[in-house]
């Protein structure tokens, strides 16, 4: 039997850590497994997180397995453990391919660099695709210039397929030939329920502990007995608004699961990893209350768990509907990671648009608190408009906002520029510190000081100086801290 083996690919080893690494499993190889188990049963899947084995047991693994194919999970943080991944597989005879967002958006020149990459599937949703690949590659059953968000090499050599600039339409759940995927209500129930026991026990185990390590007092006495991961809603507001985000490169495409198969999600993880906990990774949950509300309404009464849910939203969606704060806490809402991004109203508008400010995102921030609803708050510095004074009047928020404990966790760190948000753009049409012909530079933090050096009215250093008196504060307050896009070694704590 032919293995395929799917494998996420843990952050570099330079990269600093986010306030809750490793604390959750990547949902994305889980779901590409469990759909092949069912679309394809005559292949053996194997599942794994490199974040929690770590790269040497991933290479032993490989090179003992020997597996058919071997699929990578990729992003800006974890790129060059991915390639190390791919190398490892290619030299063992295995078909390579990478997904996720990082390899869509420069998939092209990955395959003119990687010899030893053969295929990138490109995402929001890539099962279908990865499916197509796997009946071209074993069954030699249709071509590969007809899998739109593939890109390959042709018979000559020539990188073909998907370029993400021109077909980033081809991403989004319409695209996708069922007619389930026609209207957005349900769009989603078309992907199984993941089967989480693709994943080791021992990666469970790790994954709570890794949680307990940082979350325990969130829990008091009564702490969780498993944690995971799920997707049933997806996209944000904010892209039909024409408000998006700067440094959001997402295409942020709403679709969403019907309440019974949310449900089904819950109580299908409760039985198989004992979840009590739930990470909805939804871009932006708060932006549909009225589908939130729909879940509200459909909650079983014979579930075996009592679930509390840990989401992402938006401090503008909390104050301009007096009700969601209530409405989450309903859901079983506990924490909300809220990209807040400043606390100064000249640099947060010009991040996020003329809605929001400061302002907003304190009131949201008493809102949540009232409601018993812990906040994971991020920032980013040295954006285009960033001063000393805005610097350091987003500081000072900051350590405001620690202190009157309206804040569990915090997250800051200079801005990055990827390749197809806003500043991304900028940057690699104006200098050369990107190279379009190559993939992704070595050194991430030299993308993220030539930007801030170049534009912003501060230095890059005086970010980093900003951010290290940041988490000092926080650490000082016991809260939790990190600076995921940028090298641990800028920070003292």
């Amino acid at each position: 039997m032919r293995t395929i083996y799917l494998v996420n690919a843990g952050n570099d080893l330079s990269m600093a850590s986010i306030a809750n690494d490793y604390s959750f499993p990547p949902l994305n190889i889980l779901a590409l497994g469990t759909w092949i188990k069912h679309r394809l049963p005559g292949f053996e899947v194997v599942c794994r997180d490199s974040g929690i084995a770590g790269f040497s047991a991933i290479q032993a693994e490989i090179c003992q397995m020997k597996p058919w194919l071997v699929g990578v999970g990729v992003l800006a943080t974890s790129y060059h453990t991915a390639l190390k991944i791919a190398e490892v597989a290619k030299l063992s005879g295995a078909y390579t391919v990478l997904g996720n967002d990082q390899a869509a958006n420069l998939s092209q020149n990955i395959l003119r660099v990687r010899p030893y990459i053969d295929f990138v599937v490109g995402g929001e949703y890539g099962e279908l695709p990865f499916e197509l690949l796997i009946r071209k590659l074993a069954y030699d059953e249709g071509e590969f210039d007809s899998i739109d968000t593939l890109t390959f090499r042709d018979e000559s050599g020539d990188v073909a397929g998907f370029n993400y600039l021109k077909g980033k339409d081809l991403l989004k759940i319409t695209a996708y030939p069922f007619p389930e995927t026609q209207r957005r209500k349900g769009a989603l129930d078309i992907f199984p329920i993941v089967d989480r026991t693709l994943y080791p026990r021992h990666m469970w185990l790790q994954y709570l502990d890794n949680y307990m390590a940082s979350f325990a007092h969130l829990h008091g006495d009564d702490p969780p007995s498993g944690i995971t991961t799920m997707n049933r809603i997806r996209g944000c507001s904010r892209a039909n608004e024409n408000i998006k985000c700067k440094h959001c490169d997402m295409i942020l495409d709403v679709s969403f699961s019907s309440p019974s198969i949310f449900w089904e999600d819950v109580r299908r993880a409760h039985q198989e990893v004992d979840a009590e906990v739930f990470y909805e990774v939804c871009d932006s949950l708060t932006s549909f209350p009225k589908h939130l509300a729909r879940l509200v309404d459909a909650k079983p009464t014979d579930l075996d768990v009592d679930p509390k849910f840990f989401i992402y939203g938006q401090a503008l969606d909390i104050v301009r509907n007096a009700d969601l704060p209530e409405l989450l806490s309903k859901l079983g809402v506990f924490k909300m990671n809220v990209g807040l991004e400043s606390g100064c109203d000249i640099t947060l508008k010009d991040m996020k648009g003329p809605k929001d400010s400061a302002d907003i995102n304190y009131e949201a921030l008493k809102r949540l608190k009232a409601m018993g609803i812990h906040v994971y708050g991020s920032f980013v510095l040295g954006t285009d408009l960033e001063t000393t004074a805005t610097l350091r009047e987003t500081t000072n928020f900051i350590k405001k906002i620690i202190d009157e404990d309206l804040i569990s966790d915090v997250e800051a760190q200079p801005i990055l520029p990827l390749p197809n948000n806003y500043f991304g753009k900028r940057l690699f049409a104006e200098t050369e510190v990107h190279d379009t012909a190559s993939d992704w530079p070595i050194d991430i933090d030299s993308v993220s000081r030539e930007y801030v050096d170049r534009y912003s009215g501060v230095s890059y250093d005086q970010c980093v100086e900003a951010v290290n008196e940041i988490r000092q504060h926080a650490s000082s307050k016991n809260k939790n801290f990190g600076s995921g896009v940028s090298k641990r070694s800028n920070y003292a704590v």
